[in-house]
């Protein structure tokens, strides 16, 4: 009898490599050594690379001043999202906005899937954001245009 492979295999997790290697010499070391045991090399272990982007979320926690932030930028409430004004529910805090290209935050905003932060996406800016707005108002006055006049643009039923 032939046997069923499993339906879900078990993920493997990548693991970090035990050694890092020099960039001055090409020798191997452990990852604990913060020096280089290579013959006659005086290098030390290369820092850990940080997104410019990523040093305010790091460097910035939320209850150090996001808040804050977010009411002297946008007003409103203490806590409350910088988009649409609601507040935190007791489950999760809002989510901390930045810029991806200066890195300087923004604000707080709804965090979650359908979150004020999702319809946000990377490289969005004011003028990008004015330009959907104007495109999707002038769909709307498009079809609500089509219902006055009592036929539907999308099938071109129109008296």
């Amino acid at each position: 009898m032939k046997e069923l492979a499993p339906r879900f295999e078990a993920r493997r997790v990548a693991r970090r490599s035990p050694y890092w290697i020099c960039r001055g010499c090409g020798f191997r070391n452990l990852r604990e050594h913060r020096n280089c045991r290579g013959a006659d090399c005086k290098r030390t272990k290369p820092k850990k690379r940080v997104p410019k982007h990523a040093e305010v979320l790091r460097d910035m926690p939320y209850h150090a001043g996001w808040p804050e932030l977010s009411v002297e930028i946008h007003g409103g409430q203490l806590h409350a999202c910088g988009v649409c004004g609601r507040m935190p529910n007791k489950l999760r805090n809002h989510d901390r906005d930045h810029d991806h290209d200066t890195g300087k935050p923004r604000g707080v905003a709804c965090p979650g899937r359908y979150g004020c932060n999702m319809f946000m996406p990377q490289g969005l800016t004011a003028a990008r954001a004015q330009q959907i707005a104007d495109y999707l108002k002038r769909v709307e006055e498009f079809y609500a245009h089509q219902t006055e006049m009592g036929g539907d643009a999308a099938t071109g039923d129109g008296e």
